[in-house]
């Protein structure tokens, strides 16, 4: 297994933080392991449970439809009434 070394600049809170860990015997190089391996883990996690309902309600609370806008003539979740407005929106620009 090859390993690569990895510099992080800490700002003057963290590099002190940082030598207190050492000097109570805290491998930082662990510790940032550990740290990758917790947010790798989170990040698995999330993307493995996607709840599509409570996303798709987020986007149309931040983006909700204008005021002006007319109610449709068809049922969005009907996927043949969809395709039917779609073609016809379609034909008329061409």
């Amino acid at each position: 297994m090859t390993t690569r070394l990895v510099n992080v600049r800490l700002d003057r809170q963290r590099l002190e933080r940082a030598r207190r860990l050492r000097a109570k015997g805290i491998t930082l190089s662990d510790l940032v392991r550990d740290a990758i391996d917790q947010k790798y883990h989170l990040l698995v996690e999330s993307s493995n449970n996607r709840d599509v309902e409570a996303i798709m309600n987020e986007i149309y609370r931040e983006h909700p439809d204008p005021a002006e806008t007319r109610p449709r003539d068809y049922d969005v979740h009907n996927r043949g009434q969809a395709r039917t407005a779609i073609l016809r929106k379609l034909r008329k620009k061409r």
